[in-house]
């Protein structure tokens, strides 16, 4: 009897302390609203920048609203609880064309995220789109370093690197574009302090290309790309991750482990579009398929990258499947899950176990 009665009191001990927790991960939004460009600068640029920011203002329009709320109602009653919201960077749409213009964008942008009224944390990484055009990285530090500060009650954020820290849960937040942080360097430091016994790494750019563009952080600097990855690796951290408007899952091998990328696009383009057209599961120089109109010049360069990176990837999957990721940890298992769900949809569109490929090497 006493025997049964110690083994119940421990198994209640450990369920009273595993912290389980869920996480939302949104990708690219480009909050845009019309009013906050210089079309004659627009119009001035390379590309048809115009349509561009047109397009983001209908959805931004025509979705923004219901997709918040979609994610608020997320927010407040899945199981486990959710204690963050992770934006892996394109908040805003950028390209404002003036210093003037720029600061009124980000001033609506982080108006917008007040409005939405969420009941835990935005955390928040910083997109290309938010360094681009004149007066966008005055206004980044303007505005949306305070919205850091905010939301993740931290008043020594003075840039777009930094940490959160929620129960058991470290997000570490990476900024490519400043060049006055060495990125391997901050994550190192973080990860070395760290007592968290989940890490995830946000990062606007992909560490592992997954598309025929070979876009990837620090892809001009193997030996600290290398670094990243190993250190990254060595920590079992889970990179989250935007850029390429894409979701996909991948994972790849390095001397410490497997890097397991979540890459996820929030772009609501279509509300019907509930089941992708295709899924790509073959890593590889076929990636380039749909990809040889750009720089063709490069065509050759990425080919071999990809080739290389084939080398190591144990599992892969992408498709253009805009929505979002609801991360869920269990800590009584020590197993951490991901669900994936079109934007609207009401049942996972994937579900994927992040802890398996992260145990997966050989």
């Amino acid at each position: 009897m006493k025997n049964v009665l110690l083994i119940s009191f421990l198994f209640i001990t450990i369920a009273l302390s595993a912290q389980n927790s869920s996480l939302i991960v949104l990708g690219d939004l480009h909050y845009n609203l019309h009013k906050d460009h210089d079309l004659n600068w627009l119009e001035s640029q390379a590309g048809n920048l115009v349509q561009e920011s047109e397009s983001y203002s209908d959805y931004t329009d025509k979705y923004w609203g219901p997709f918040m709320k979609k994610v608020q109602k997320n927010a407040l009653s899945v199981t486990p609880p959710v204690k963050a919201i992770i934006q892996v960077g394109d908040l805003s749409e950028g390209l404002a064309g003036s210093v003037e213009k720029a600061r009124q964008m980000m001033h609506h942008t982080v108006k917008a995220i007040d409005s939405t009224q969420m009941p835990v944390p935005w955390i928040i990484a910083r997109g290309n789109h938010e360094t681009y055009g004149p007066g966008a990285n005055e206004a980044f530090q303007e505005f949306f370093v305070p919205l850091f500060r905010e939301q993740t009650q931290n008043p020594e954020i003075s840039n777009a690197s930094y940490s959160y820290h929620t129960g058991n849960v470290q997000i570490t937040c990476l900024d490519p574009w400043d060049a006055d942080v060495d990125m391997v360097a901050f994550l190192e430091k973080e990860f070395s302090t760290s007592k968290s016994k989940y890490k995830f790494v946000a990062i606007h750019e992909p560490v592992i290309p997954v598309t025929g563009y070979c876009w990837y952080a620090l892809r001009r600097d193997e030996q600290q790309r290398n670094k990243l990855l190993e250190l990254i690796a060595k920590h079992k951290a889970i990179v989250l991750t935007g850029h390429l408007h894409r979701y996909s899952i991948v994972s790849r091998k390095t001397a410490f482990g497997p890097v397991v990328q979540v890459m996820v696009v929030s772009v609501v383009k279509d509300s019907s579009y509930q089941q992708p057209l295709n899924t790509i599961t073959e890593y590889g120089p076929s990636l380039m398929d749909g990809f040889t109109d750009w720089k063709p010049e490069t065509i050759e360069t990425r080919k071999s990258i990809l080739l290389e990176e084939s080398k190591h990837v144990t599992f892969f999957k992408q498709t253009d499947l805009p929505g979002y990721a609801i991360i869920k940890i269990d800590d009584n298992r020590e197993r951490i899950q991901l669900e994936y769900y079109a934007a609207f949809g009401n049942k996972p569109y994937d579900t994927i176990n992040l802890t398996e490929l992260m145990q997966q090497y050989y």
